[in-house]
């Protein structure tokens, strides 16, 4: 039976995970902690290929809690079926000793299929339903553009800008996203209470799902 070993990460490490298996295809802007869970390999067999990847950055939203990191990426390859939850809460743990960060926050995003079952199974507490906007756009020939993507090409993001350019493109918004906390040096009631959530029942999976 195969070891496996888990530790932080480089981004350089985590990308090829993001790359192939995660929905987004894209690494975040800036990565502040990145783990992974690995093969054996090495001089002390904790140095082995990334089968599983989780990366932590400040969150992303304008509005969000200060002083908080946002679980932002959680892929694995294809053929890993060791479950998410027990790196996660192996991440969780390590954030929880070596950082001062009160908590971490997460979006289960329902337009992908998710309801956050992992993060249910790491005891992390549901909040809050969030709103999503405008995600980005369809092309004339079915394609999913991004908004992030088309303010790189366009250097603009607003959807009158975008159509002058490509009236025939679709604007795309998406499904609510399910937040989830889980406290770190606070406790839970406290971070609850400075931002005005209460823990709510967890989400059940959407069984008209077909990924």
């Amino acid at each position: 039976m195969s070891e496996f070993y888990m530790t932080g990460a480089s981004p350089e490490e985590t990308w090829p995970l993001i790359r192939d298996f995660h929905y987004s295809k894209r690494m975040p802007a800036a990565a502040v902690h990145s783990f992974a869970w690995r093969e054996s390999g090495g001089l002390f067999g904790d140095m082995g290929s990334p089968r599983a990847v989780c990366i932590f950055s400040h969150p992303v939203a304008r509005n969000a809690p200060k002083n908080m990191l946002e679980l932002i990426r959680l892929s694995r390859d294809d053929d890993f079926n060791e479950p998410l939850s027990k790196f996660v809460s192996w991440c969780l743990r390590w954030l929880k000793k070596n950082t001062n960060f009160d908590a971490v926050i997460s979006y289960a995003d329902t337009t992908e299929g998710h309801h956050g079952g992992i993060y249910q199974a790491t005891n992390f507490t549901y909040v809050s339903e969030v709103v999503s906007g405008h995600i980005g756009y369809r092309a004339e020939d079915g394609s999913f553009i991004h908004r992030r993507t088309c303010n790189a090409r366009f250097g603009s993001s607003g959807v009158s800008a975008v159509l002058e350019r490509k009236p025939d493109w679709v604007p795309v918004y998406g499904k609510p996203k399910h937040l989830y906390i889980f406290p770190l040096k606070k406790k839970l009631t406290k971070v609850l209470s400075e931002n005005n959530w209460q823990s709510i029942p967890y989400p059940k999976p959407d069984k008209n799902y077909a990924p």
